[in-house]
């Protein structure tokens, strides 16, 4: 049975007006360095961390008056019937991304763009709206991408040439009790980490809906996108395919301080050669394991699983595990034959808040994934939509390293972030397992596949960033950094630094860190 997704994001937010609500509520931005500040408040043995589920993002909070209002936006509050009750906010604020900066290579840079943020609150609803496009003249940030992805880092769209548009859509609906409903157009992100193996938001936002039932120290999430497909081998140039997504996460705080998470997502191809697919219903059981259902229908559509675990050693403190399954045979993992088909990956890390300094936040993380995960016979059910992989930006065939150290005091925030990495790139004839989008029917042989084979790559990326807050209820920040990228190769070794100052809304992460 085939439906399409706007129609079934339509049913249900119609079905919502007479459900009860709650106060008023937001969305919180999805950026790396907003969650140093607001995921470790939860890890405060004063916090009910049962009620908190760190996982799963962007986060739902509640908020008030003084949340919403900034003297660099404009505010309307309507109040209700009752003195003081707040019944509707509404805030129209401005959002840029200006830059200018010089690297050793290509010498002057700079990226220009302004645009609008819209929010509005009421008691029964949260929506916000995002629309900045951007002008980019700089080689730097392509030098650190190009061999894995034909998208600017962070952006929707690409206009034209060196023009590009970060937007997003959401609203969300949550009741008094048990359900959050969330739907439009923008990213998810399920883990702890900085990275995250099962879905983050390193590519570009795309169309979806999502429930999260809540109860008991249990939530879960049933989330539907909408990919596209633009991968095309050879050179042949055909219009852009739809993709879907149909995914179920199950987080569970088994204690205060312990978290058991589990994964499962199927891609669904929206076209194959017999026949325009579009989404099957059958994927919309919000139960059952994907891999029964894609066995009864006769189905090869790609199914990945997964696992999250985190534990809270002592507030302020969380040790984090993941774990995501592609394919693999026990037998032939037992055999250390290193198959081709045993493909997974895993993360591990540690971040903690006033690490051994009050207002240092810490992170540490390594990350690794085999050769071929993700991937799939065609690019129509790879783990992947704009030739950018929907978890890691590498893809696969790699291994990294990463800290991060963040220090705030007052309206000044510095922070450095250093990774490494090393993978092993694909070559023009053969495929080695690190491209998500190559078909694994390409790959050298049955067994002997080992991370990093291929064109092994050394990856070392340093950044060093001041902000300092301009307007914090609108994340708007001046900014300085300085970044030093370091690669080798047996094709030779590249040295880069780069240096940029910038007024900038730290709305979004931009992955250029690799």
């Amino acid at each position: 049975m085939i439906f399409k997704v706007k129609h079934i994001i339509f049913l249900i937010f119609t079905l919502l007006i007479n459900l009860s609500s709650i106060a008023q509520i937001k969305i919180a931005d999805l950026h790396y360095r907003n969650d140093t500040l607001a995921e470790v408040f939860h890890y405060s043995s004063k916090q009910k961390y049962n009620n908190f589920h760190s996982s799963v993002k962007p986060y739902v909070v509640s908020v008030n008056v003084a949340d919403f209002q900034s003297k660099y936006s404009l505010n309307v509050n309507f109040k209700g019937n009752n003195i003081g009750e707040q019944h509707t906010m509404f805030k129209i604020y401005p959002l840029t991304n200006l830059s200018s900066g010089y690297d050793n290579i290509n010498q002057f840079t700079y990226t220009a763009g302004l645009g609008l943020g819209v929010d509005f609150t009421t008691k029964n609803f949260y929506v916000t709206g995002k629309l900045l496009p951007f002008n980019v003249q700089s080689d730097y940030v392509t030098d650190s991408i190009t061999s894995f992805s034909s998208v600017y880092p962070s952006a929707s769209q690409e206009l034209s040439k060196n023009n590009f548009l970060n937007s997003e859509f959401l609203m969300v609906y949550k009741t008094k009790k048990f359900f959050t409903f969330m739907g439009g157009y923008g990213k998810n992100f399920f883990g702890d980490g900085y990275r995250s193996l099962l879905l983050s938001d390193n590519s570009t936002s795309v169309p979806f809906f999502k429930i999260e039932t809540s109860f008991a120290g249990i939530k879960y999430v049933n989330l539907y996108q909408v990919w596209r497909d633009i991968y095309e081998p050879l050179d042949q140039i055909k219009p852009a395919k739809l993709k879907y997504s149909a995914t179920h996460y199950l987080s569970w705080n088994i204690t205060k301080d312990f978290n058991l998470s589990i994964f499962e997502t199927v891609v669904i191809g929206g076209k194959d050669t017999l026949s325009n697919r579009g989404f099957d219903l059958n994927y919309l059981n919000p139960v059952v394991f994907y891999r029964p259902v894609e066995y009864s229908i006769g189905s090869a559509d790609n199914v990945l699983m997964g696992l999250n675990l985190s534990y809270k050693p002592y507030s302020g403190g969380l040790i984090y595990y993941q774990l995501i399954l592609d394919e693999f045979l026990l037998s032939e993992l037992k055999a250390r034959s290193r198959w081709w088909a045993n493909k997974y990956g895993m993360q591990v890390g540690f971040k903690a808040k006033d690490f051994i300094l009050d207002n240092l936040y810490f992170q540490t993380e390594f990350n690794f994934v085999r050769p071929f995960t993700y991937s799939h016979k065609f690019s129509a059910q790879n783990y992947g939509q704009m030739n950018s992989p929907m978890a890691h930006p590498i893809g696969a065939n790699f291994y990294e390293a990463l800290n991060v150290l963040s220090y705030r005091k007052g309206k000044h925030q510095i922070t450095n972030k250093m990774v490494y990495s090393g993978y092993g790139i694909d070559t023009s004839v053969v495929n080695y397992g690190q491209n998500i989008f190559h078909s694994y029917a390409d790959r050298a042989g049955e067994y002997d596949h080992t991370i990093m084979q291929g064109l092994k790559t050394n990856v070392f990326n340093n950044q060093l960033i001041y902000e300092y807050t301009i307007a914090p209820k609108i994340n708007l920040y001046l900014i300085a950094q300085y970044n030093y990228r370091f690669e080798i190769n047996p094709l030779g070794t590249k040295n880069n630094h780069y240096v940029m100052v910038g007024l900038k809304s730290r709305i979004w992460n931009q992955y250029t860190d690799f």
